[in-house]
């Protein structure tokens, strides 16, 4: 085995009439220089034929040191043709690694033992000439000739190949001194192209896509995916993806600080992973890729989102990719964020839009006014939390000398809950068209409200019809706040009677309770956001307080009495405000005429 040139053992160098002629750089190169990397593929096909017709064996392979990578890359070409293999070695692996990092040559012959300090695969079991590349002093490839056809390579062999590796050397150089100046020309262009591009108004959706057209011009990836960090929250927002099969979408379903992608969300900091499978925080959304590389996009020092691009090879990206990649993030974070404002700006006035006409529809649902209802004094009123909400109320009439008095409490807040209060008002009416009896009433409403509502959603409610000739109200109550009923004797009464919550229990069944209401008789119906309403201390405003308003102001109609607890309840809250829907409905017997 010799790790240097051959020494004076070895064999005489062939004379001069008898070796091949030198590889001439121009041969390597051609008449149009060097172009993109087809040509530069075309440049080491002919460069491995030539070598191989100069030292006369089986297999030659160039190998060149990726830009900023971890490896040694070569392609295979066959020998009768066809698209050539890539390979790729760890950067001191194999026979070529092993050269590039000692700086020498090395021929083996079938029967020499494998070099001590070799690292990966071992002696390839057949002989070989492996001599370094070198540009400006520092090597940079290595051409690695295994299988001399009529035995072992001689001095002569190494003597020939040391000629020829400097054509190849100096081409090979060239070659990617020109791709990189290419290279850099095209990044410039597409910057330039990109950041015109993102200077004009967008979508969000359009601005992705300009970066990725961009990208895949200089970047070679398997799979993109570009997040935005959501506003208020711990969670990645998916805006656009390439690559990824069906089926991966819960891999997106990232939280900062999960997967590679949440890693850099949290740290800020750009990431090149060459190999996946050896990193624990990757979450596998492609059973393919093999490396990844991925960037922040940063607005006044804060994470705004995510760049992420995957490759179905190991240790695809390096340094300069990470550069580029920066570079793009810079341009597009600006661009993003101001679509991504323009966009919530447009979802925001939207949903306003759509909250007025909710609201609208929600106020015709309640009643423009009470009644006027012989004997009686009737009254209510509703201030959502939101601009729309989950209370309700209304006045219904059943017959000449009866009328319906309900209020409920939807569970939630929002456009859903408003949506169930419109449900559970329209079963309501219905079954009241339908059914005479209040608890036939009640069963019916709790059936289809289980059969359309999720089961974390219920409504309480309380309905009662008044038989104004008779001075009786005949109620059910549905897990509602108890209404209070204040005798003009001084004493109370809380109505319960009834069952649970509507949509709670498919099977329930409610009571109905007839009660007397006298003259100077008071029944106060509320929800719980005059009960539950909180002053700054966090105490609840409570039903014994409703109670002292309704005893201090014995002359006031219903009218007045619902305006004297909306006024002590806002007074309750102060600044803090309401915390949620207030309603209030309020039937008064008028006193016996003197």
């Amino acid at each position: 085995m010799d790790s240097q040139h051959p020494s004076g053992t070895a064999e005489p160098a062939a004379p001069a009439e008898h070796a091949l002629p030198r590889i001439s750089v121009q041969s390597l190169i051609g008449p149009d220089g060097i172009a993109g990397p087809e040509r530069f593929q075309e440049l080491l096909r002919a460069a491995s034929r030539q070598c191989r017709r100069l030292v006369d064996c089986e297999r030659v392979r160039i190998w060149v040191a990726r830009s900023g990578g971890r490896r040694l890359v070569t392609r295979d070409f066959p020998e009768g043709g066809g698209p050539p293999r890539e390979v790729r070695i760890g950067r001191g692996e194999g026979l070529a690694g092993w050269v590039m990092m000692e700086g020498a040559a090395l021929r083996l012959a079938p029967e020499d033992p494998r070099p001590p300090e070799l690292v990966g695969d071992g002696h390839p079991g057949t002989s070989a000439l492996v001599l370094p590349l070198f540009r400006r002093g520092e090597p940079f490839g290595a051409i690695e000739c295994l299988g001399k056809r009529d035995g072992t390579f001689t001095a002569a062999d190494f003597d020939r190949l040391e000629v020829a590796a400097e054509g190849v050397a100096f081409a090979l150089d060239y070659a990617l001194l020109s791709q990189e100046i290419e290279r850099r020309a095209l990044e410039k262009d597409v910057l330039l192209e990109l950041t015109r591009r993102l200077a004009a108004p967008f979508e969000l959706e359009e601005v992705v896509e300009a970066i990725f057209t961009g990208l895949r011009q200089v970047v070679d990836f398997d799979a993109a995916a570009v997040y935005l960090v959501a506003r208020g929250t711990e969670v990645l927002e998916l805006v656009s993806e390439h690559g990824y099969p069906e089926g991966s979408e819960s891999a997106f379903d990232l939280q900062i600080g999960q997967g590679i992608v949440g890693w850099v969300a949290k740290s800020g900091e750009p990431v090149i992973v060459p190999d996946v499978s050896a990193d624990r925080r990757y979450v596998a959304a492609r059973s393919s890729t093999r490396s990844e590389i991925a960037a922040p996009l940063m607005v006044d020092g804060r994470v705004v989102g995510v760049f992420n691009l995957e490759s179905d090879h190991v240790d695809t990206y390096h340094d300069g990719h990470l550069e580029l990649l920066l570079a793009f993030a810079s341009q597009a974070a600006l661009a993003v964020e101001r679509a991504r404002t323009a966009r919530d700006r447009v979802e925001r006035r939207r949903l306003e839009k759509e909250l007025a006409i909710a609201r609208d529809i929600q106020q015709s649902f309640l009643p423009a006014s009470a009644p006027r209802v012989p004997g009686f004094d009737l009254a209510g009123t509703s201030i959502s939390h939101d601009q729309v909400g989950g209370d309700y109320y209304d006045f219904i009439t059943i017959s000449e000398t009866r009328i319906g008095l309900a209020i409920a409490d939807v569970s939630g807040k929002g456009i859903p809950a408003a949506l169930l209060m419109a449900g559970f008002r329209m079963s309501l009416l219905a079954e009241i068209r339908n059914e005479f009896a209040i608890r036939a009433v009640m069963r019916k409403v709790n059936q289809l409200l289980h059969e359309s509502t999720e089961r974390d959603r219920f409504v309480t409610a309380f309905y009662g019809v008044l038989d104004w000739r008779n001075g009786v109200l005949i109620f059910s109550n549905a897990g509602h706040n108890p209404p209070l009923l204040l005798r003009a004797d001084g004493t109370k009464e809380e109505l319960t009677d009834g069952g649970v919550a509507l949509g709670v229990l498919e099977d329930a069944r409610y009571e109905e309770r007839p009660l007397a209401v006298e003259h100077g008789d008071v029944v106060v119906l509320y929800t719980d956001g005059v009960s539950e309403a909180e002053n700054a201390e966090g105490e609840q405003f409570g039903p014994e307080r409703i109670e002292r308003i309704v005893r201090a102001h014995p002359a006031h109609n219903a009218r007045e009495l619902t305006q004297d607890i909306v006024a002590a309840v806002l007074d309750w809250a102060g600044e803090r405000g309401l915390n949620d829907d207030l309603t209030l409905l309020i039937l008064r017997k008028l006193p016996r005429p003197a």
